[in-house]
């Protein structure tokens, strides 16, 4: 358990017990001491079998179990953040979030991602070695353990089915990533849902009206600003979970779970806003490709390409809300046709970022535009915004000169 999931719990606990749903004792137990191996494996097994039967899913094999230490569980979310996202790249999409406000300039976002996913941690599912890695002492049986177990099961379960194949990011700023981990951790937590009706709750399915409260209280989670970590990162992670559970949801209850099975294949979600928006995934809505042309020859001599990414409109809503505030952010961010943004290097070791947007329509590209321009004047750097028809251009740069410069010099549509 992660300090999101963490949350997410007692979320589902309150609001199960509200419902009426949870039946016996629900008192979290010490144990007396570390239960060994064989016992773990063997919980783990009757664990595996109740999501196998929710999940509507069969294991090629159980994973393998390891117990580890609090600190070895922190070495091996650190180990696995480096090794799909090396350092260099994790500096690169630092630079990108301190630009554009959503990171403080001193913030490491590999010390905020393991403070967030290893603050409560309990168990965890490793995709790279096939392995279910439990702390010790944090015991097996009761609500919270029983979540844990069954939804990095749920985790292993779908990535032996469909595979968990890592972005080399972070998840930040690739609205393609910002999807695939919705559709993840929606799907396990889902799956989490019905395993504790099924084990906790007398073995009665959900009723609609009962799984739309429960995730009606899972859409208000929120990590308190109390966790020390910036807003865009608990936001983002949360996302994955609540929004996440959403949109699996609506897919489920639709088709069942071979819908959802889909959506790990060829039906998969390729944008936040399918996953905010789920009739945009139904209707086969997808980015418009947007792209950066002639940009080399508005820069310096000298310039180089950093990074490339895109803004979806979960980032597009987090890069607006300081400025904005939420309903306004969510209201200029609807609408969201596709993104796309450079960061450059220019000779002097100043950063230039330029990103484009299309839109759904003229009014949304101006409600956006008007948006961008408070950001960018809270920002307080140097930066400009040029929006034409259902286009809109924002450059920020060391300089207000090439920031207009560029923003008049990028195509639009």
């Amino acid at each position: 358990m992660n300090r999101v999931l963490a949350a997410v719990a007692v979320a589902l606990l309150a609001a199960f017990t509200l419902i009426g749903i949870l039946t016996g004792e629900q008192e979290e137990t010490e144990p007396a001491g570390p239960p060994p191996l064989g016992r773990v494996t063997e919980r783990v097994g009757d664990v595996a079998r109740d999501v196998e039967r929710v999940r509507e899913l069969e294991f090629d094999r159980l994973p393998r179990v390891r117990l580890v230490s609090l600190d070895e569980a922190t070495r091996d979310s650190l180990r696995e953040l480096d090794r799909y996202v090396p350092l260099r790249r994790q500096r690169i999409e630092e630079r990108l979030l301190v630009m554009l406000g959503l990171l403080p300039p001193d913030a490491r976002l590999r010390d905020l991602l393991g403070e967030a996913l290893t603050g409560e941690v309990a168990g965890y599912y490793i995709p790279r070695t096939g392995t279910m890695a439990l702390v010790r002492g944090t015991g097996l049986d009761g609500f919270f353990a029983e979540m844990t177990l069954a939804h990095e099961l749920t985790h292993a379960l779908e990535d032996q089915r469909f595979g968990i194949e890592p972005h080399g990011t972070s998840g930040f700023l690739r609205d393609r990533a910002v999807a695939d981990a919705a559709l993840r951790e929606g799907s396990a937590t889902l799956a989490m849902v019905e395993y504790l009706a099924l084990t906790q709750g007398g073995g009665q399915e959900l009723p609609p009206e009962v799984r739309r409260r429960l995730l009606e209280e899972l859409e208000g989670l929120a990590l308190p600003a109390s966790s020390g970590l910036p807003r865009y990162v608990r936001e983002g992670l949360v996302f994955s979970y609540a929004a996440g559970a959403v949109f699996v949801s609506r897919l489920q209850s639709q088709g069942g779970w071979a819908a959802v099975d889909r959506a790990f294949g060829d039906d998969a979600p390729v944008s936040s806003e399918q996953i905010m928006h789920p009739r945009r995934y139904e209707a086969g809505e997808r980015p418009v490709r947007v792209v950066l042309r002639g940009l080399p020859e508005e820069l310096p001599e000298g310039a180089r390409l950093v990074a490339r990414g895109d803004l979806g409109e979960f980032d597009t809503e987090q890069f607006l809300r300081d400025a904005n505030g939420r309903r306004r952010s969510e209201e200029a961010a609807a609408g969201w046709g596709g993104s796309t943004f450079e960061l450059w290097r220019l000779p002097d070791g100043e950063d230039l970022l330029a990103m484009g947007w299309a839109w759904d329509s003229p009014r949304d590209a101006a409600e956006f535009e008007d948006a961008a321009r408070l950001t960018v004047e809270r920002l307080g750097g140097a930066g400009a915004v040029n929006g034409s028809n259902e286009g809109v251009a924002v450059v920020l740069a060391p300089e207000a000169a090439l920031a207009r410069t560029v923003a008049r010099a990028i195509p639009l549509p």
